[in-house]
């Protein structure tokens, strides 16, 4: 009988997130190429994640949904995210529908790199599934910071 799960093998590695170069990536030329995209056609659907820079503050707007089919292109846009210039860089969710646990290790993994830079990683409009996810974990997600 086939297993219900969607991955049977050994859980594949985390790809790390890239160094941190000498060139900013945040200004317009550059993020036009930085805006990530994912779209699989799954059952008739599309699964699409996105990320594009805010216009008013430092950081990143993601729109969709971070699961299995999008976590590659969640690690691209957080790889961008973390390069991004300033003492506090913001990530909005507002659009975000859904993000499963290991989007949620994506985002503690830019934190720490964030954090290691002496430098705030601030989200905004968690949706539900991260906020039932920091209730049900909360020593694993206490690096955390979200706005008020």
């Amino acid at each position: 009988m086939p297993s219900p799960h969607r991955h049977d093998g050994p859980v594949p590695a985390v790809p790390p997130f890239p160094s941190v170069g000498a060139h900013a990536l945040y200004d317009d030329a550059m993020w036009a190429d930085a805006v990530v995209r994912c779209a699989r056609v799954r059952t008739g659907t599309a699964a699409t994640l996105t990320a594009q820079p805010l216009r008013d503050r430092p950081g990143a707007l993601l729109t969709g949904s971070c699961d299995l089919d999008t976590r590659p292109i969640l690690w691209a846009a957080l790889g961008v995210v973390i390069r991004i210039p300033g003492p506090v860089v913001h990530l909005d969710l507002s659009a975000v529908g859904f993000l499963d646990p290991a989007a949620v290790a994506a985002l503690l993994r830019a934190n720490a790199t964030v954090t290691g830079q002496g430098r705030r990683l601030l989200l905004h409009h968690p949706p539900y599934s991260l906020r039932k996810l920091v209730e049900l974990f909360p020593d694993e997600c206490a690096a955390l910071e979200v706005a008020a």
